[in-house]
């Protein structure tokens, strides 16, 4: 099974101003390849918010060589062809991903896509804190976090602690166990990921 792990990075409140995404392709339970690549966003929200700047210290001068994501798309949706796309807190991600097929009028890629913060919420369902950066260090992972890489990578090795604690083979078969609807993403729908409430 392949599974990619994804996060994206923004230059603003705009879900569109994608400024990093970030990538790490699991395989036969192993993190197998990370990628990053730095985006100069689009004309309608290539503005740099100091809070954005703040947490992840990514600045416009950073950027202003670098690819739009209509350049890198064929690369992305590539590496998005997977069994299942995975991230942290998957409602954004998925939402600047959205974003992105708007503003450069393109279809959205076929993916099923699975969020570790809503199944770390169903698993260590007693843990005071969810957020990526306090679970990793209660694991011992030690990360740069709001680095887009980093973080993929980061939810990537959040989900093979959670199936093998969960013994579960897949997260197919996690989402299951623990009543988790997974996403799904197509060229003219979306549907969320999200906790059954009959659970």
């Amino acid at each position: 099974m392949k599974i990619t792990a994804i996060d994206f990075e923004t230059a603003n409140a705009s879900r569109g101003s994608a400024c990093s995404v970030g990538l790490a392709v699991i395989e036969n339970g192993k993190i197998v390849l990370t990628e990053e690549r730095l985006l100069k966003p689009h004309a309608s929200c290539n503005y740099f918010d100091w809070r954005n700047i703040r947490i992840h210290g990514i600045h416009p001068e950073d950027v202003a060589d670098e690819a739009e994501f209509s350049e890198i798309r064929e690369w992305l949706f590539k590496l998005l062809d997977a069994d299942l796309v995975i991230a942290h807190n998957a409602a954004f991600d998925m939402s600047v991903l959205r974003a992105l097929c708007d503003l450069y009028n393109c279809d959205y890629p076929e993916i099923k896509y699975f969020c570790t913060l809503r199944g770390s919420q169903k698993h260590w369902e007693n843990l005071p804190s969810h957020r990526l950066n306090d679970l990793c260090e209660t694991f011992g992972h030690t990360f740069n976090h709001h680095n887009a890489c980093a973080d993929a990578e980061a939810a990537g090795l959040l989900l093979l602690q959670m199936l093998e604690e969960s013994e579960c083979d897949n997260p197919f078969e996690f989402a299951d166990k623990y009543g988790i609807k997974v996403g799904t993403m197509s060229c003219d729908s979306y549907t969320p990921c999200s906790i059954c409430k009959c659970r």
